[in-house]
């Protein structure tokens, strides 16, 4: 079914006839071919699914039978997909006039057709529609004793809700109970500028009715409640007069809708620039605000991401603004606001003064802020910057702590994100300072820090401890995880320069000595060294070296 077609034929059969949409329903039209004093030639019109392809149904009511009998339309019978309804109307009135005049009356006539290109090929100037009264029948219009039931399940326009037919009633009604009294009729004696008025405002309610749901909020038509529907969980109400139309509609938004549009006759430009010589239709204004309210489908969408991910909550007398709660190390909360207004331009957040404070950089230097691409960046993209700013961070501070439980001198400085660290030597090395310098990258810990020792060692002895210092640093981070702790990684250097520090034998390499099982340093020492490169020994290891080889199993000396 064309729905486009349809209304424009209803347009035509309403500028030269009075017709009526039964129940609100374009595919069905009543109304009145010919009418004289005493009698009114009535007329249904049935537009079928296979429209334009096939004629629509046309049934006449008894008026009609009885004046013409069994008749047929020529307009019928050489139907195609271009012809148009009104000529079937047109042929039917002038076969009813005929009937009633005397046959020497009768003239010879001659139908002149109306091609459907007519009206399409005018579609890309400014239509002046005109469309059948939705609401309205008749003051007399018997509509329980001829009117036919409507087919809703087929009809492609029924808007209004459906109704459940009874043994009683239903071959006769189609929008109600036998009490239905019509809201407005046409039928009154307007003058000729009234008249033009009522049709173009029944028309209005013709093109709202088509794709909006309403109800009639004054006593007057043109008072209207429509229904916009964003999402399945939003609905905003719209309160429309256009009893002066076409002058400018008055419009009133519900608190929801003006907090967005805020005045809609300068956020709407169909309101902005209305022209009462050329008027928008005011289905045109709807359109426009459906379009700047719909954006709250996808705040409610991003809305959905975020709290999928976090603890959050919405911020009173705000459709777009969310608190979220922001959980670390210790389960220290942080807050921040998230306005969605913007979207899909990058959100306006607003942090706690806490919370900025720990991710340290403002929320315009964000990577994901900064990289923004409309209708692609999404809003939860930003907060999880923020929280994994917020983990490292924390997860910093909080190592920095448990090395100053363990080590005196610690230095972070924030803005490199280097951390300083000093070890004092041990034993060998006791006259030694270690200092160590560690670099975290920004994706610390997911990426593994850069250790350096700062140390320039004159002597080899304290050159090798480096060396063997850095070889460890090497087997930490071969294993290293997102869940290793650089309070681990100094444990392991300390160990580490304890064992390179400590005096051993040159020749057994232990501290106890294998024959008398005493320290080769300490109180109870059993130590001596080679007069020439001064390199430790047990005393016994020394004397058993010197009786088998006479000379230092070192320095060959």
């Amino acid at each position: 079914m064309d729905k486009k077609r349809i209304l424009k034929e209803a347009q035509r059969i309403a500028k030269d006839f009075s017709f009526w949409m039964v129940s609100g329903n374009i595919a069905h039209l009543y109304g009145y071919v010919h009418q004289t004093p005493d009698v009114k030639y009535e007329l249904e019109i049935k537009f079928e699914e296979d429209f334009p392809n096939t004629p629509p149904q046309m049934i006449y009511h008894n008026e009609v039978k009885e004046l013409l009998g069994d008749f047929q339309l020529n307009n019928i019978i050489n139907w195609t997909a271009n012809s148009v309804v009104v000529n079937i109307i047109h042929e039917l009135k002038v076969k009813i006039e005929d009937a009633l005049k005397p046959k020497e009356e009768i003239p010879k006539r001659q139908m002149i057709p109306i091609e459907e290109e007519q009206i399409v090929n005018n579609s890309s100037e400014k239509e002046d529609y005109l469309t059948p009264d939705l609401n309205a029948y008749p003051p007399d219009f018997p509509y329980d004793e001829h009117v036919t039931l409507l087919d809703s399940a087929s009809d492609l326009f029924f808007t209004e809700e459906s109704y459940e037919s009874t043994p009683n009633d239903s071959d006769s009604a189609f929008v109600g109970d036998s009490d239905y009294e019509p809201k407005m009729s046409i039928q009154e004696d307007f003058t000729e500028e009234r008249g033009e008025l009522s049709v173009a405002i029944n028309t209005e309610l013709g093109l709202i009715q088509e794709q909006y749901a309403y109800d009639q909020s004054g006593s007057m038509g043109a008072q209207i409640n429509v229904y916009i529907t964003i999402t399945l969980t939003k609905t905003f109400i719209i309160s429309i007069d256009f009893m002066n139309y076409p002058e400018r509609p008055i419009i009133t938004l519900p608190a929801e809708a003006k907090s967005i549009l805020q005045d809609p006759y300068n956020s709407l430009d169909t309101l902005k620039d209305w022209n009462p010589k050329k008027p928008s239709h005011i289905v045109d204004i709807l359109h426009e605000l459906e379009k700047k309210l719909y954006f709250i489908k996808e705040i409610e969408s991003q809305s959905k991401k975020i709290s999928g991910e976090y603890q959050c909550e919405k911020v009173p007398d705000s459709l777009t603004t969310l608190k979220v709660q922001l959980l670390t190390y210790g389960f220290k909360e942080y807050t921040l606001e998230i306005d969605l207004d913007s979207y899909p331009k990058p959100p306006k957040i607003n942090p706690s003064s806490e919370l900025q404070q720990i991710i340290k950089i403002p929320v315009t230097e964000l990577k994901v802020y900064k990289n923004w691409e409309v209708n692609e960046s999404e809003s939860v993209e930003i907060v999880r910057e923020i929280s994994w700013l917020v983990d490292k961070n924390s997860r910093i501070n909080f190592e920095i702590d448990l090395l100053k439980d363990h080590y005196k001198k610690i230095e972070y400085e924030p803005s490199t994100a280097t951390l300083l660290v000093e070890m004092k030597g041990k034993m060998k090395s006791e006259d030694l300072t270690f200092e160590f310098q560690i670099k975290l990258p920004h994706d610390y810990p997911m990426k593994m820090p850069e250790l350096k020792v700062l140390n320039e060692f004159e002597l080899e002895a304290h050159e090798k401890i480096k060396n063997d210092l850095y070889t460890s640093f090497d087997d930490f981070f071969k294993e290293w995880t997102p869940f290793s702790y650089l309070v681990d990684l100094f444990n392991l250097i300390s160990k580490k320069i304890f064992e390179v520090s400590v005096v051993s034998c040159v020749i057994c390499h232990k501290i106890e000595c294998p024959s008398c099982s005493k320290k080769i340093a300490g109180d109870d020492k059993c130590h001596a060294e080679c007069p020439h490169c001064n390199r430790a020994y047990h005393a016994h290891c020394w004397e058993q070296t010197i009786k088998s080889f006479g000379k230092c199993g070192f320095c060959l000396r």
